[in-house]
């Protein structure tokens, strides 16, 4: 399966999540029931990430030490309606792969990391028990596109860097607790995928989630 594909099959989900929830919120109209109450979720988190694309080292390089693991940082504001799709934004930092080795006798090494910046929807799976009490209420999906700052660092006889910006996209499964009014906590896996830059990693998070605003 190409990137390519993986990028347009992201877009296919999210159409359909989208397509479900504007019936959805076109039924609760017909209701006449009075619409509300919406709110703003700020959510910050962080976890493991693991590089799981093909990763290609220099054939030069000795001694090599190489790591696909990283510490992945979130931000995501969401807006949180009274119908069942979500909307906002989404951005962070992950590191990608690291790896370090000797060329003629001097050390050198490579960094990768990334910065998404990312449409996002996100959509509560209640629906599938077809009870809105049910414990599916605090399972989650999210989907998203946009963009990744896609940052490289060689050190080698001195320093390199480099950044490029690749379309991408990004999707997750994840479970809320409450902990009070104003505050949730959340465990979330996500996958990250660069697209254009073909770099993607997965990646286990824990989220703290707060209202901002509520009306």
């Amino acid at each position: 399966m190409t990137y390519v594909f993986k990028f347009f099959v992201g877009l296919l989900v999210l159409g359909m999540l989208t397509t479900s929830a504007l019936a959805q919120k076109g039924a609760v109209a017909d209701t006449g029931r009075t619409r509300g109450p919406y709110s703003v979720v700020l959510s910050v988190g962080g976890g493991l990430s693991y590089y799981s694309t093909h990763l290609g080292i220099p054939a030069a390089l000795s001694n090599t030490q190489l790591s696909r693991f990283g510490v992945p940082l979130t931000v995501r504001a969401l807006w949180v309606p009274d119908h069942r799709l979500r909307l906002g934004l989404e951005s962070g930092w992950t590191t990608m792969y690291s790896y370090r080795g000797r060329v003629n006798n001097t050390e050198g090494r490579v960094y990768v990391s990334a910065i998404p910046t990312l449409a996002i929807f996100q959509m509560p799976l209640a629906w599938l028990s077809g009870n809105e009490r049910s414990i599916a209420r605090r399972l989650s999906v999210t989907g998203g596109t946009g963009v990744y700052i896609v940052h490289s660092r060689l050190d080698y006889e001195g320093t390199v860097q480099t950044s490029t910006i690749s379309l991408g996209w990004m999707a997750a499964a994840s479970y809320t607790q409450p902990l009070g009014p104003r505050f949730r906590v959340s465990g979330e896996l996500k996958w990250y995928d660069a697209v254009a830059s073909e770099n993607a990693a997965f990646a286990a998070q824990v989220q703290l989630n707060y209202r901002l605003v509520r009306w």
